[in-house]
């Protein structure tokens, strides 16, 4: 089972609790742990997770808050070995832009994809990433190696190869639902779960209450 989070809400979270961006991001540092703690415990089917953590259209947001998203990110993937096993999990760092990201990140997110490369459980990062976009370079991957245009091939030309089954989206904003260049070849079939709480609220409780609510669809992926 690969389970999707769109962690959104976090500048409303801010807002909200008159706290400084700063802190907000801190906070949902914290949250990317419990969620992922929450769904690797709470059910052995979960093998795939993937957070979209950054997007293309993030990196339009200005300087200041750039560098605080950066330095985050950082530290979060310092801190990765406090919820994770590398026997168990491989972690896949995913960009359709890598080039917009400051070396020194990039050089962290190499670091701990080698060290987090054995497990056969997988957690993809997605940072500086644009659904849209990977489905354009996949395109052009295919026709540079010649392959045959069948879905196994264009999947394996993706940034993620395999489907995603269900996607948590997270934010109070009730018009937002949609996947936000999330990727989309991926998400053809995914179900769809909306966490009304901006992504530093939600609680291990609100994750439970999801895969519940997936675990209790019968999915028939239009058959």
């Amino acid at each position: 089972m690969h389970v999707g989070v769109i962690p959104d809400g976090n500048r409303r979270y801010a807002e909200q609790k008159e706290i400084s961006r700063r802190k907000a991001y801190k906070n949902a540092k914290q949250t990317v742990k419990h969620v992922t703690r929450s769904l690797k415990d709470y059910s052995e089917d979960v093998d795939s997770i993937t957070f979209y953590l950054l997007s293309e259209e993030n990196l339009k947001r200005d300087e200041e808050e750039l560098e605080t998203l950066f330095d985050l990110l950082e530290g979060n993937i310092d801190e990765i070995g406090e919820f994770l096993d590398e026997k168990e999990y491989s972690v896949n760092w995913a960009s359709t832009n890598p080039e917009a990201l400051p070396q020194y990140l990039k050089d962290k997110l190499a670091d701990i994809e080698q060290k987090y490369s054995r497990g056969s459980k997988t957690v993809n990062l997605l940072i500086s990433y644009s659904g849209k976009q990977d489905i354009l370079e996949a395109s052009k991957k295919l026709e540079d190696k010649g392959l045959e245009h069948t879905e196994e091939n264009f999947s394996e030309c993706l940034e993620i190869h395999d489907d995603i089954d269900f996607v948590i989206r997270t934010g109070d904003n009730p018009e937002r639902e949609c996947i936000s260049g999330f990727p989309i070849w991926n998400s053809s079939y995914a179900e769809f779960y909306h966490i009304r709480k901006n992504f530093p609220s939600v609680s291990t409780d609100d994750v439970r209450e999801a895969l519940d609510h997936f675990k209790s669809l019968r999915r028939k992926k239009g058959e």
